[in-house]
């Protein structure tokens, strides 16, 4: 894989100097109709009333979407490059349009690859919000300062189960910044910008790179959705992507710039594997075809939020965590898609290995007791101080 993933690196790399003029690629396409529910109903929860057109009309979003169209040429690479991975016809067809989709996702296939995961977008939480403690954004001191953007699905969510039925309060000042109204405010559980109403692993590791004196300031902006796939977050033909977007204008327009982000995904892809079944009850049979196509589309899926953050000028270094344990065992089709894709030409380094967090320290076989959390805290501490070390100078 190492060659194919240098190619795809020096390809990004050209591509992202490119301007292209003409409509070639479907990149953060319109929302132009409505489909807010689902078969499985797992994510209904999510949804809101339907709306189209984009998520926001805050002019640095809206300047940031055109940038991330106008270097579109990066994403037509990838999908070249991965449709052209693979000498078996079928895993060619699988790859091709949503027939991947299709073939495990069962009947809301054409929700979670068809963008219409856009409809389904939570509004912030208004009373954690009055609860919270606002601080202008830029009284926060730079000196040291790191923003983190976490995202992902719920184990980067508020989903930690409480200590003893108290949540994790941080001993440290630090700060959260909430996507929703753009405003800083002290961090504390539950985290603004994601939903849930338990812990949030980024509050502990707020602490942890404080407390090993990784960084003096600290600003976390959480964006992750529960329940996601990853085919939702890619620029070309998902739509959460416009959720990062909105994000990192918003960070702008505080003066604030992400210095990493950090990503734990993977449940979800791993379910038909692991299970053989699709999330609305569908009985599969994964063949060996089926298996590959899955790792090479969730690899394709990653290079191109990768290639999306840069398009966006986001320079940071991106972290990728291995992740697919949740009510059965781990899944090695998606761990090995991870696997593949940390590549330092990239800016992408592997974030902690969670499958090794075991059932025994999850709730509900999938969510994080808050021993659990605090060993995720500190896994990820140690990625972001090994990271930190080795590019100090």
């Amino acid at each position: 894989m190492m060659p194919f993933l240098s190619s795809v690196a020096v390809a990004i790399a050209l591509c992202l100097a490119l301007i292209v003029p003409s409509a070639a690629a479907q990149v953060l396409p319109e929302r132009d109709a409505c489909q807010p529910t689902t078969s499985a109903k797992s994510r209904d929860g999510n949804c809101v009333p339907c709306a189209t057109g984009p998520i926001s009309t805050r002019p640095s979003f809206l300047a940031l979407v055109e940038r991330v169209r106008a270097r579109r040429a990066s994403f037509d690479d990838i999908d070249r490059r991965i449709d052209d991975a693979s000498g078996d016809p079928e895993v060619t067809r699988l790859l091709q349009g949503r027939n991947l989709a299709r073939a495990l996702y069962g009947s809301d296939a054409d929700f979670i690859a068809g963008g219409n995961a856009s409809r389904c977008l939570l509004q912030d939480n208004e009373a954690v919000r009055a609860k919270a403690t606002p601080i202008p954004c830029d009284q926060i001191p730079r000196e040291g300062l790191a923003v983190l953007l976490t995202a992902g699905q719920s184990n980067f969510s508020n989903t930690g189960a409480p200590d003893q039925g108290r949540l994790y309060r941080p001993h440290n000042v630090f700060y959260n910044f909430d996507r929703f109204d753009g405003q800083c405010y002290i961090a504390r559980n539950p985290l603004l910008g994601t939903a849930g109403e338990g812990e949030n692993v980024a509050a502990q590791l707020g602490d942890e790179l404080m407390d090993r004196g990784l960084v003096k300031n600290l600003v976390i902006a959480p964006v992750a959705i529960s329940g996601t796939y990853l085919e939702e977050w890619r620029a070309r033909g998902g739509k959460y992507f416009e959720v990062l977007l909105a994000t990192i204008a918003a960070l702008r327009d505080a003066k604030l710039e992400p210095s990493a982000v950090l990503w734990h995904q993977g449940e979800f892809n791993a379910f038909a594997f692991s299970t053989n079944g699709a999330e609305d009850g569908t009985i599969l049979h994964v063949t060996t075809q089926m298996k590959e196509a899955g790792r090479l589309s969730y690899l394709r899926n990653y290079l191109e939020i990768i290639a999306g953050l840069r398009a966006a000028d986001v320079t940071g270094p991106v972290f990728v965590a291995t992740a697919t344990l949740c009510g059965s065992v781990p899944d090695e089709i998606i761990r090995s898609a991870q696997g593949a894709v940390p590549n330092p030409a990239l800016g992408a380094y592997a974030g902690p290995d969670t499958d090794k967090i075991g059932l025994a320290l999850r709730y509900d076989g999938c969510h994080m007791r808050h021993a659990g959390t605090d060993i995720h805290a500190r896994m990820w501490a140690d990625r972001l101080a090994d990271y930190w070390r080795s590019h100090s100078k």
